[in-house]
């Protein structure tokens, strides 16, 4: 078999083993509050909406929202149109943009080290755990994280062609498409590796070569497709969105976090490969070749660190170096002074399994059925067996393969079983369902925000924490509803009384009407 046909074998595995992760079964379980809904809400909202300021100016409830740009609603909007308003259209931008950020890590890793070190840098991400999750979450982070590995990937092929060479063009590309997705951060990202891999490129690349000029004008012109006609229209959500950005930077920031934050997360969502990658970082670092690599991985958690506002799902760029660094020494087999290294993560491997078997055993009864549990635990523990006779000396080259094939097997099955039951939990749309069955009414979320109740409502809800307009609302003769969380279920019921009856509940919410619902108490 010639190098061609076994580059594109590797490519069409790969599709096939990433796809099949990523797209399989994304409408299976509700979106979830309030992250995946609330954006899934703003697009509904956009593509429902008509004239030029809906393309432009994003909303939520039918309020102005500038917590984000427009660019990945526009992909979703787009993806309604062709799939429909649900789930599956909600989350298929994000699968999509992995599938494709998987094959980029594919196509520069394939003339560097051939197909099996490109299909194992490919599978390392895609299997990652954090990879596999974003791929099937509906937000914005896959998505900038395509533009940023794509960028970043042009930019590194560009630096390792001898001169002379044309001005590079992509990197700036990926960066204005990063703008318009998530806003400046993308510029960063993209950005930051490429400097320090020019700093250490041998001979350092010229600054009149690197088409600075060209390349700014392209990046500003991306971003004024999307950022001049939203301060045309409405110059308070270029001020808002900037200071919703400059608060991540403070103390004030939703969502602060310490300065060892990325140093504990980013080898979570790199799990399981962390188990593997000591090794072939050590290496990386003595190594000119790959040094671009690591400098690129170091950066990302770096960078996010210096804002007091920090969420896991930032630092997903990240994993794009490290699997091209753990990928390839993966599927090539140990080199010597990791073998120890290979059995001892293959242990840890193991007991991860194990632990998890006796989880869905006896750690979960409340939120999955027997035959859920029974199958996870047989699977996990399988492979636990599996992987302990691949320990023995000699058979060092068989644990990835073997945390692969656990992999390969129980994240179908958490999409099959896991995911509905944890969406369940922290979505309305089963109370929507309801709601929307029993005929027009006023719905009040009181002393909650959850996107999925409107975006399976279809319909704005009134938010309040008022109870006065909750008791005129129930006073009255028409049907209400009431949707609410447990810190307020004795507050509802003291101030309604008789009339609170309960339609729907789970440990995170009740639905409350007005009038009795058969079985319902």
């Amino acid at each position: 078999m010639g190098r061609p046909t076994r580059a594109l074998g590797g490519a069409v595995v790969l599709a096939a083993v990433a796809g099949g992760l990523f797209f399989q079964g994304l409408g299976r379980y509700p979106l979830l509050d309030p992250d995946e809904a609330r954006h899934a809400e703003v697009a509904r909202e956009m593509a429902a909406a008509s004239g030029v300021r809906r393309l432009f100016l994003p909303t939520l409830d039918l309020e102005p929202y500038r917590e984000k740009p427009a660019g990945y609603y526009w992909l979703v909007a787009l993806a309604y149109g062709a799939l429909g308003v649900g789930e599956v259209a909600a989350r298929a931008v994000s699968a999509l943009a992995a599938l494709v950020a998987v094959l980029a890590l594919y196509a520069y890793a394939l003339p560097r080290g051939g197909p099996l070190a490109a299909l194992g840098a490919g599978v390392v991400a895609a299997t990652s755990v954090g990879w596999f999750g974003l791929a099937r979450y509906g937000n914005l982070d896959m998505t900038l994280t395509a533009c940023v590995t794509v960028g970043v990937l042009a930019g590194l092929a560009w630096l390792e062609r001898p001169a002379p060479r044309r001005r590079p063009l992509a990197p700036y590309v990926a960066a204005g498409l990063g703008l318009v997705v998530k806003g400046p951060l993308a510029l960063v990202l993209v950005a930051g590796p490429l400097a320090l891999a020019a700093l250490v490129q041998r001979p350092r690349p010229r600054v009149r070569d690197l088409g600075l000029v060209r390349g700014t004008l392209v990046v500003v012109a991306l971003g004024a497709l999307l950022w001049v006609p939203v301060g045309l229209l409405d110059a308070s959500y270029l001020s808002a969105f900037a200071a919703t950005n400059v608060r991540r930077l403070g103390a004030e920031s939703p969502h602060a976090g310490p300065i060892h934050y990325y140093l504990l997360w980013v080898p979570a969502l790199l799990f399981p490969w962390t188990l593997f990658a000591p090794g072939p970082l050590r290496r990386a670092a003595r190594d000119p070749g790959r040094r671009a690599l690591l400098l690129w991985a170091l950066f990302v958690p770096a960078v996010l660190t210096l804002a007091r506002g920090k969420l896991a799902t930032y630092a997903l760029s990240a994993l794009a170096p490290l699997a091209l660094l753990v990928g390839p020494e993966l599927a090539s087999g140990p080199v010597a002074e990791d073998r120890t290294t290979r059995r001892a993560g293959g242990a840890l491997a193991a007991l991860v399994l194990l632990a998890g078997a006796g989880a869905a055993l006896f750690a979960a009864p409340g939120h999955l059925a027997l035959p859920a549990r029974a199958s996870l635990a047989a699977a996990a523990s399988g492979w636990a067996v599996g992987l302990l006779l691949v320990l023995r000396p000699g058979r060092e080259h068989l644990v990835p393969a073997a945390v692969l094939g656990a992999v390969l097997t129980l994240y179908p099955l958490a999409g099959h079983w896991v995911a509905p039951a944890v969406a369940a939990l922290h979505s309305d749309r089963e109370a929507a369902r309801l709601i929307a069955g029993a005929g027009a009414g006023p719905v009040v979320a009181f002393g909650i925000h959850d996107p999925s109740l409107t975006f399976y409502l279809r319909a704005p809800v009134v938010h309040t924490d008022d109870p006065g307009l909750v008791r005129d609302l129930f006073a009255g003769d028409g049907l209400a509803f009431l949707v609410t969380g447990p810190r307020h279920f004795a507050q509802v019921e003291q101030l309604l009384g008789a009339r609170a009856r309960v339609w729907f509940e789970t440990p995170r919410r009740r639905l409350y009407a007005n009038r009795p619902v058969n079985g319902s108490t």
